[in-house]
């Protein structure tokens, strides 16, 4: 009867010592429940921060708010923007592996988002860069070195002009193709030359074939033909060798412009998406070998291009992607570039916009009685 008096006296006192204010203990395991507005918030600002370090260069901070906004926002809006845009961040903060690392993972991922085809030309520049630094750092000759980053932008290009062909970045990419083979077609044919000093005429044979099949149109093939020719004659095999012959001599007149240096290696160019098509190839004399073009005198490579790839195209407003207002882009030899310190605008600001231009173009002028008048109606 004692120890029931006690144990009765014992929860009264905890009972009154109580205090109803006060919260029951927050489960650690159990994250906070917040409101749908307070998160969208909370992930707009911390994306207006990151845009912030990206805008002003700053791609370190950008990268790290980047990570922590996904991190804490996965599924939103701004988490797929986050992802763009970091990739971006890391090319121009030159850490490259975590560029094309970040790429593919958006591509696997969102393989049918609007900036799908961005990633892609960045994926391609990425490479791109990644050979002409080691190339420019160790004072390599291009047709002395290793062309596996070559290689690789080759393709990435390629995918993207399959894959994006109206593009606003499929023009620039077609023009670095043409350097990117050329660049693997003299290595190459390096290597036939190699070849041809040791005597060993079926591989010098074999591998000029094969710069004339998978590389038509580089420079040096010309020069590929008459190393066929030569092999096949110092093989004793006059068919093969006659068949050369005739190609170098109907292609000889090439000689000339095959020989010409060319012009100077584009740069990353700043190619803002527009609504105008792209426009055609210029026309060009060329010597079918097979069912490739051997030459075409209609390719180059770009001039004069920006110094850098243009920034992520659209930002996050209110939780949906739109494009960023800015001025108008300067156009320059069929190039789109932006101006110094303004925003790319996306092809969504630019159908909106003209789209208010001949919505205001179509509309009746108003009464400038009715405007001037103090009683008229509103």
């Amino acid at each position: 009867m004692k120890l029931k008096l006690t144990l009765a006296a014992a929860l009264l006192v905890a009972g009154c010592s109580s205090d109803p204010n006060r919260l029951p203990p927050t489960n650690p395991f159990k994250p906070e429940q917040r409101s749908a507005r307070e998160m969208r918030l909370e992930a707009s600002q911390l994306y207006k921060a990151a845009r912030e370090s990206l805008d002003t260069s700053d791609f370190s901070t950008a990268i790290e708010r980047y990570d922590r906004l996904v991190q804490r926002f996965p599924f939103s809006d701004y988490a797929t923007q986050a992802q763009l845009e970091k990739v971006y961040a890391q090319y121009r903060n030159y850490d490259h592996d975590g560029a094309l690392a970040g790429a593919e993972r958006f591509l696997r991922e969102h393989p049918r988002h609007a900036g799908a085809a961005y990633i892609q030309y960045i994926k391609g520049l990425t490479n791109f860069d990644r050979e002409e630094g080691l190339s420019d750092m160790l004072g390599l000759d291009a047709t002395q070195k290793d062309m596996g980053y070559s290689r690789r932008s080759f393709d990435d290009f390629g995918l993207l002009v399959q894959k994006y062909p109206n593009s606003p970045y499929a023009a620039d990419a077609r023009q670095r193709m043409v350097q990117l083979r050329n660049q693997i077609a003299d290595s190459e044919m390096h290597a036939v030359r190699f070849y041809m000093k040791r005597g060993a005429w079926i591989a010098a044979a074999k591998r000029s074939e094969q710069i004339i099949s998978q590389y038509p149109g580089a420079p040096v093939s010309l020069e590929a033909l008459q190393t066929m020719e030569q092999s096949y004659r110092a093989l004793d095999l006059n068919p093969q060798a006659d068949e050369a012959a005739k190609l170098l001599a109907a292609n000889r007149h090439l000689g000339a412009a095959a020989a010409t240096p060319p012009p100077p290696k584009p740069v990353p160019a700043a190619v803002v998406p527009v609504t105008e098509p792209v426009a055609e190839k210029k026309g060009g004399w060329s010597v079918e070998f097979g069912e490739k073009e051997l030459f075409r005198s209609g390719e180059s490579t770009p001039a004069g291009a920006a110094p850098a790839p243009p920034p992520p195209p659209g930002t996050v407003v209110d939780g949906k992607t739109a494009a960023p207002a800015a001025a108008a882009p300067k156009k320059s030899r069929g190039f789109t570039m932006e101006l110094e310190g303004e925003e790319v605008v996306g092809p969504e600001a630019d159908a909106r916009r003209a789209k208010a231009a001949q919505t205001a173009q179509e509309a009746p002028a108003p009464d400038a009685k009715a405007a001037t008048s103090p009683t008229a109606a509103p």
